[in-house]
């Protein structure tokens, strides 16, 4: 199992991750190991007193997500997420179990409907730098920037419902604390994926 995977080379990984010579249960693997460390990821948050949205890892792995697997795989790992979630396991920041209360979408359910859509955004640009073998910086930058829109919008939109304030408000609770936090992160993958990856065939 895994036999395609260079293990001794994880610059070429995500090749491998994403490939069409995984077999179907080596794709439900790594597709429940990604959907297992967003929740780890979410676990690890914190609260601050001037957002009721607490800081979390969980973006993080969302982005990861579509780094190493392709996009169709991506959007189910993040499916997978909520499914589990709204089954009740522990998978939200700080072990939060619902995501429906009182057979409504939790606040921040809006923020965490949208991560499949982020993780398939994401693989869609790694996909055509794999596909072309070289880092498509452009592409990359362009699919992650649109992966955090849809977050952004349905996130706020429904925090703003959840809470009963208006867009704005919702906005600067949502979105205006976590911009810096976003970008810092999509900085980081983005210099691993262009400066230290190859895009080489792994068997070159």
């Amino acid at each position: 199992m895994f036999n395609e995977v260079a293990w001794n080379k994880p610059t070429l990984w995500h090749q491998s991750f994403s490939s069409d010579k995984m077999s179907i249960l080596e794709r439900a693997i790594t597709i429940s190991f990604f959907t297992g460390l967003t929740a780890l990821c979410a676990q690890i948050a914190f609260a601050v007193p001037w957002t009721p949205v607490p800081y979390t890892f969980q973006t993080f792995a969302v982005l990861a997500t579509g780094v190493y697997l392709r996009r169709n795989d991506a959007f189910i790992s993040g499916s997978l997420y909520l499914l589990v979630g709204a089954l009740g396991a522990p998978v939200f920041a700080k072990g939060g179990d619902q995501l429906f209360d009182s057979g409504r979408l939790i606040a921040s359910g809006g923020y965490l409907m949208a991560f499949p859509f982020a993780s398939a955004l994401v693989a869609e640009g790694l996909d055509r730098s794999r596909n072309t073998g070289v880092a498509d910086i452009k592409a990359q930058l362009i699919c992650w920037t649109l992966a955090m829109i849809p977050v952004y919008i349905v996130g706020t939109l429904w925090l703003a419902e959840s809470y009963s304030v208006d867009f704005a408000q919702a906005f600067e609770w949502g979105v205006e604390p976590f911009l810096i936090w976003d970008f810092g992160k999509i900085l980081v993958m983005a210099l691993i994926t262009t400066k230290l990856w190859s895009y080489s065939p792994p068997h070159d």
